[in-house]
């Protein structure tokens, strides 16, 4: 089956079109398409759905890594090599790292980042030793970033629970919130910083991050609300926002609802789309031999 091909025409239901999904130029901040038992079997299968939405670039999350072992090696890590120079056109890679290991997560930098093909980092939300990412120990990874003119993504999310129940107050020791990423993104205001899945609470995690600038929020891998992204917009400024398809775990028509949905202008549209997360990745393309056209 051809990825262009429709059953039916979207614009009869009020949908966007493919051609006018690639006009939005849109740029997955959120692309889950090598965590799997079999990396690279299910990139090629998921591609079909990447090309049927006009994505212009993903960028993946588990490059040099799994998301269960960021540090062992990874039978896998020749083949996803050669698939990111041969993709290079339309797929990136974030690097992961866990920050209760700063001197291999420094060394993974090095190795996937300054002398190899990724373009951010990523942090996972699963540190075995509960060290969160306003710890310390985060200081050293966070001036590489600085100096590579690197991006970082925070996984975020906030889990209701404990006695009182506060938001929260489930979380598991090494499961980061918006306000630990905004005590690290007040040290590091020169770093710029993703908070990963609006913090899982949009509402609480836009007031976390509000004071700094530094700190972009994404729309991505959490339920869908209307209204959630005029709110955010309001509070931080379009230019603070950014869009992840988070498949294949998550439907790509999901979530590019939420932005489809809100009461906005298309030029707004498609500063969420990409071209914020554009802007924050401009530094680091030439350094990678990569165009990169706001």
């Amino acid at each position: 089956m051809n990825p262009r091909e429709f059953f039916i025409n979207a614009a009869d239901y009020g949908l966007p079109t493919r051609d006018e999904l690639i006009a939005y130029r849109i740029w997955d901040n959120h692309f889950h398409g090598f965590a799997s038992v079999n990396p690279i079997e299910q990139y090629e299968r998921n591609d079909f759905f990447v090309e049927r939405m006009g994505i212009e670039r993903s960028i993946a999350q588990e490059v040099g890594g799994t998301l269960e072992k960021p540090f062992a090696p990874y039978a896998f890590d020749a083949e996803i090599l050669k698939i990111l120079e041969r993709d290079k056109d339309r797929l990136s890679g974030r690097t992961p790292i866990d920050p209760g290991y700063p001197d291999e997560s420094c060394a993974k930098i090095e190795k996937w980042i300054r002398n190899g093909p990724c373009i951010g980092i990523k942090y996972l939300g699963s540190d075995k030793k509960g060290i969160t990412c306003s710890h310390p120990n985060n200081d050293p990874i966070m001036r590489l970033a600085a100096e590579l003119e690197v991006h970082v993504y925070i996984h975020t999310w906030l889990k209701v629970g404990g006695t009182p129940r506060l938001p929260g107050g489930d979380n598991g020791p090494s499961e980061w919130t918006p306000m630990d990423l905004a005590k690290l993104a007040q040290r590091f205001p020169q770093v710029s910083m993703i908070c990963g899945h609006s913090g899982g609470d949009w509402e609480l995690g836009v007031r976390a991050i509000r004071p700094y600038k530094n700190v972009l929020l994404e729309f991505s891998g959490s339920y869908p609300h209307s209204g959630m992204v005029e709110y955010a917009i309001r509070e931080l400024g379009v230019e603070r926002l950014v869009w992840g398809g988070h498949g294949p775990s998550r439907s790509y028509a999901t979530e590019m609802g939420k932005v489809l949905d809100a009461d906005i202008s298309r030029a707004d549209r498609m500063k969420i789309f990409g071209g914020n997360l554009r802007r924050i990745c401009e530094p680091i393309f030439p350094k990678k031999s990569l165009k990169i056209e706001l």
